[in-house]
């Protein structure tokens, strides 16, 4: 193998000898002396640039290991050019007549960066970046004025290399920009509701037999009342009857309101079955272990017989006449809520930050092997999370989301309803939103807003009956419910810089809670104390602003 790679070498060398070589447009070329040695010598050569090399010897062969990264010509016996072909490392050897090494060259060559250099530095004219080949990579060092130059930067180099992920980018961005972020989620609720209705009970009853109408108020929106009164009349006509009652397993037998029991039993202390005999000559038996109660551990019969005839008084009583109750109902509701949640965060130029105030509840998710439940945790509250990316001219990036969530009953649902492991899972009321924008320091934006009104009416009715003049109202109710929202959610950024500590003002600032007799006799939580004296400027000595709120 050493022959026939000293062949190839004499060929080349010999070619060289009749060839007068012209360096191509736009190749470098550089020159440098070397004495004998075998130590090699590292040699860093762009791709397509050459490198030339005067010998102390006479050289007669070169020896090149990889001749597809790297040639090396001879132009005479002792000056050689050694070119870059292709991104990589190889070895060149020179030898002398008598074989001996004159020199030993480590070619690298890298993709090359002199014309990626002069781009970055016209189209990042005010940051300091610079571009290293390594093999057929490229890495990216120093400084940037902003991220978004950076990125730029970094596209460039994607241009001049033959994959994306051979662009390695450790720009660090000059300064140290923080980004306050306030939002504002502001929403106003209105809501009203009426109903109205009349709900009538008739009962008319002839001996043994009874006739009845009933007409319950049926609310079709909010499915029952939801509070309030209402004017009712009730007339009672009706005469009431006891039935009565006869033991059968005992001496004792008592017959309406008015039956003695003066008489013991003759059998067993309680009957094994008490047969009760209604106005229609109907036998009901009652066991007689029922009644065990109702003589205080002794035999009398006339406990038992009070006993007997108190179920026979209730169980068949009759009535004869007429007994009516009517109400009407009316409820009105007018109620009005506000949501204010103003949640701030600062971060680093181009980190991320979040931010919860609130709570996580359990969910179920499923059950394991032995039968338990697996629940997971989903968060609650205020929260918020962004990105921020500080643009030339003070000008800001945002990724922004947002969200405010409540527990409510509404939505809710229950797991294994009426059992002893039954769950109940809340609902949940959110406004979330998440969005891209871009605006100053200081300056404020509007990125999502809401306006809605809903209206709910139902009329329930008997049919047949709600179409009479005036009467038909009686036979009817009403269930209306209005609701009006409006929501909104601001972003404000500012770009900001650390203060004093003796700045900072926190809410807990003058709050002093009360001693155990001033909550006692006075029914305080926090002592109340005068306004302090004026104090310079930033000192916290005064009070801004409406106490008791903290406004910045």
């Amino acid at each position: 193998m050493r022959s026939s790679m000293l062949s190839k070498a004499a060929l080349i060398a010999v070619a060289a000898a009749g060839l007068v070589m012209a360096p191509a447009a736009g190749t470098a070329q550089t020159r440098a002396a070397v004495s004998m040695g075998t130590a090699p010598r590292l040699i860093n050569l762009p791709r397509g640039t050459s490198f030339a090399v005067d010998l102390p010897a006479d050289a007669r062969d070169v020896i090149v290991s990889n001749p597809q990264v790297a040639e090396a010509m001879l132009h005479s016996p002792r000056r050689i050019t050694v070119i870059g072909i292709a991104p990589g490392e190889t070895d060149a050897v020179f030898l002398d007549a008598a074989g001996r090494t004159i020199l030993s060259l480590r070619v690298r060559v890298d993709a090359g960066v002199s014309a990626l250099q002069d781009t970055l530095s016209r189209v990042a004219p005010g940051g300091a970046i610079h571009a290293e080949a390594v093999n057929d990579s490229v890495i990216l060092t120093g400084t940037a004025d902003s991220p978004a130059q950076a990125a730029q930067a970094a596209q460039v180099a994607r241009a001049f290399v033959s994959a994306p992920e051979k662009v390695i980018n450790m720009i660090s961005i000059a300064g140290s920009d923080q980004v306050t972020l306030k939002v504002r989620v502001v929403e106003v609720q209105r809501s009203s509701l009426k109903q109205l209705g009349f709900n009538a009970d008739i009962l008319k009853g002839s001996g043994i037999h009874s006739y009845g109408f009933s007409r319950p108020n049926t609310y079709g929106v909010n499915g029952a009342a939801a509070g309030g009164g209402g004017l009712c009349y009730n007339q009672t006509g009706g005469r009431t009857t006891n039935g009565t009652s006869t033991v059968s397993s005992g001496s004792q037998t008592s017959a309406g309101s008015n039956a003695s029991a003066s008489q013991t039993w003759t059998g067993a202390p309680f009957p094994t079955t008490v047969t009760v005999t209604d106005v229609n000559g109907n036998l009901v038996q009652v066991p007689g272990t029922a009644l065990a109660q109702a003589s205080t551990g002794s035999s009398s019969a006339a406990s038992v017989s009070n006993a007997i005839q108190d179920i026979a008084s209730t169980a068949f009583r009759t009535m004869t006449g007429t007994n009516a109750t009517g109400c009407l109902e009316a409820f009105e509701r007018v109620g009005l809520a506000r949501t204010l949640a103003e949640p701030n965060l600062t971060s680093v130029n181009g980190e991320s930050a979040n931010f919860l105030a609130g709570g996580e509840f359990p969910l179920p998710t499923g059950r394991d092997r032995d039968g338990n439940i697996t629940v997971t945790y989903k968060p609650y509250g205020v929260g918020l999370a962004f990105r921020p990316i500080v643009l030339s001219g003070g000008r800001i990036s945002l990724q922004v989301k947002v969200e405010v969530s409540e527990l409510t009953d509404q939505g809710g649902f229950t797991i294994g309803a009426g059992t002893a492991s039954s769950i109940t899972l809340p609902g949940l009321t959110v406004r979330r939103s998440e969005n891209t924008v871009e605006l100053p320091s200081g300056g404020a934006m509007m990125i999502a807003g809401l306006l809605q009104e809903s209206t709910r009416q139902a009329v329930d009715s008997l049919p047949g009956m709600t179409n009479l003049p005036v009467l038909g109202s009686l036979f009817r109710s009403r269930d209306y419910l209005n609701g009006e929202t409006e929501l909104v959610v601001i972003v404000e950024p500012y770009i900001v810089s650390p203060t004093s500590p003796d700045r900072m003002q926190t809410p807990a600032d003058g709050l002093r809670i009360a001693t155990d007799s001033q909550t006692i006799l006075f029914g305080q939580l926090n002592q109340v104390y005068g306004a302090p004296a004026p104090g310079p400027a930033g000192s916290g000595a005064a009070w801004q602003g409406a106490v008791g709120y903290v406004i910045e």
